[in-house]
């Protein structure tokens, strides 16, 4: 039998109750087995009686015992156990009527023409919102193996615990007849979030080159690459001349060109067609955002305030914004003859 048609009948049996008319009406429900058992039982062995039956079929069911008889021989003696011997039961009822039939000629207990015509009747009247209902627990499966499949290749700390956390509420959440839709929004979006966190990692090592710098950079890059998906903010060691500083550098500059260029095309191009054709080796800096500010530093080291007075240091910081500017000085003076 199909699964669905065990739960059925499961269901139909646990109904019965417990009463003493229920517990006869479920053993004859599950008698089917049993009649054509024994109808191929009579078949393969002519004259046969109930005893050989049960002794075969239900070995507990047949009680031997030890008889010493007159001439003080022991033989061994079999006989059915007192459940057997109840008056209506419905083995020995079973067995009158079972007629010797082989296997072959017997009706089938399970007709599979008749079970797949009922699958495809099942299937026709389905409504959309079934069908997916029974789809979704195949395309959350497969969505899992997916994202699981590409963080091994990406290895980030965070996903394995989150895909984990996710895999055992949504198999929560499917075990359940009529599951929560909201809590299955969750699901879906925490996949959602675990795939853009893939995919910012993909785009965090391409865009910082890992795998093709030294192995010392690329090693502090990856350790960058990491800090970046985990942490809000992430210092950048060595400044403008570290690894990472130095990329992060190009990346501003190749999307300055980027807007340069077609802030001149917008410009230059006919006033009935406004869009703005982007080369393909400048659409990878599309995606980097444009810089917050700019911030300029000057240090230099002067005698002040005569030429022939000690040289100190002098700083002057500047930082230009879209909408304001700061400047800030640092200048010393050289006060022993002064």
């Amino acid at each position: 039998m199909t699964e669905d048609l065990l739960e059925e009948q499961s269901e139909v049996l646990a109904k019965l109750g417990t009463s003493a008319e229920g517990a006869q009406l479920r053993a004859r429900m599950q008698s089917a087995c049993l009649l054509s058992d024994m109808e191929s039982f009579k078949a393969a062995n002519p004259g046969c009686c109930l005893q050989d039956f049960v002794r075969w079929y239900s070995p507990r069911d047949y009680v031997e015992e030890e008889v010493t008889d007159e001439a003080g021989r022991t033989a061994v003696r079999g006989d059915l156990s007192a459940r057997m011997k109840i008056p209506g039961n419905m083995w020995a009822e079973a067995w009158e009527t079972a007629k010797a039939t082989p296997a072959r000629r017997q009706k089938r207990l399970f007709d599979d023409t008749k079970e797949a015509e009922k699958v495809l009747h099942y299937l026709a009247v389905q409504k959309p919102s079934d069908l997916m209902r029974h789809l979704l627990p195949c395309v959350l499966h497969a969505s899992v193996l997916k994202i699981k499949d590409e963080e091994s290749t990406e290895d980030i700390p965070s996903v394995p615990k989150t895909l984990q956390q996710v895999t055992a509420q949504a198999s929560k959440l499917l075990h359940q007849p009529n599951p929560d839709v909201k809590k299955l929004e969750e699901v879906i979006n925490q996949l959602m979030s675990l795939e853009a966190v893939i995919a910012r990692a993909r785009s965090l090592k391409a865009k910082f080159g890992i795998g093709g710098a030294e192995k010392e950079d690329c090693e502090e890059l990856e350790r960058f690459v990491s800090c970046l998906l985990e942490e809000p903010e992430v210092s950048v060691i060595g400044a403008g001349r570290g690894p990472a500083g130095s990329i992060i550098h190009k990346l501003f500059v190749s999307s300055q060109r980027l807007a340069d260029y077609c802030d001149e095309a917008a410009l230059l191009a006919p006033m009935e067609d406004e869009s703005v054709a982007v080369p393909d080796d400048r659409k990878a800096t599309l995606d980097f955002p444009p810089p917050a500010g700019r911030e300029i530093l000057l240090r230099t080291r002067l005698p002040r305030p005569a030429p022939y007075s000690k040289s100190l240091p002098q700083r002057l910081f500047c930082v230009l914004m879209r909408e304001e500017f700061r400047l800030a000085g640092a200048f010393s003076s050289d006060t022993s003859f002064f």
